[in-house]
């Protein structure tokens, strides 16, 4: 009976170690659950767009990968903010494509949002976004920045119709072309250049005009 006793205590301390760690591991495992009802991943995590030296003419295309990554479906909006200098970010183009849908195509400053799109839980979808520098901007725009916040919002509903939002952001940035103060390469200046073209062909065509007048009178003269 004496060793009886004695067991009593480790018994119940083993009890005790066992019963602790599945209570606290169920309690984990309903937070997690929870936690991530509505879960939107993008990819890249963070910089979408990171341009430096950008000319009249170039273009960057980019992915980014919208993931839902929580247990319930959500629908999700794309959004743009300015968040630098406007002049470069007025000129600047935006297109952006699903697939073979095109979804927007213009100025990146008259980008407000994309139209709700559906994403069901476990699934992900590309959207290729390009931004393009137009090739008639001239040396006003050397050494410009432009900097701009891609906003992701997806809305879900739980079981009480309580709306539960997540956000998530990218980051874009654009740099031109040098930079006057640090004697980088001029961009081309093609409205200048366009005026000299103009004027040289314009002298070009009249004096050929007077030469063959001339040529013809001579002639004539010399005929006669």
């Amino acid at each position: 009976m004496k060793k009886l006793f004695q067991m009593i205590p480790l018994l119940l301390l083993l009890g005790s170690i066992s019963l602790f760690p599945v209570t606290s591991a169920f309690a984990d495992d309903e937070s997690i659950e929870e936690n991530n009802e509505i879960n939107l991943s993008l990819s890249p995590t963070e910089t979408l767009f990171d341009i430096t030296n950008m000319k009249p003419g170039d273009w960057a295309p980019r992915t980014i990968t919208v993931k839902n990554m929580g247990t319930k479906d959500f629908d999700y909006l794309m959004q743009l903010q300015n968040s630098g200098d406007k002049k470069l970010f007025n000129e600047l183009l935006l297109e952006i494509k699903a697939g073979e849908q095109e979804l927007y195509q213009g100025k990146l400053a008259d980008f407000e949002s994309l139209p709700i799109r559906k994403l069901a839980t476990g699934n992900e979808e590309n959207l290729d976004v390009t931004i393009r520098f137009p090739e008639h901007l001239g040396n006003e725009f050397q050494g410009l920045h432009a900097s701009f916040d891609f906003v992701f919002t997806a809305e879900g509903n739980d079981s009480e119709a309580e709306t539960v939002t997540v956000q998530e952001v990218m980051i874009g940035k654009i740099d031109s072309l040098g930079s006057p103060m640090s004697g980088g390469p001029r961009l081309p200046d093609s409205t200048t250049n366009l005026v000299n073209f103009m004027l040289i062909g314009g002298a070009l065509g009249v004096g050929g005009i007077v030469l063959i007048v001339f040529l013809y009178y001579r002639k004539l003269r010399f005929a006669q």
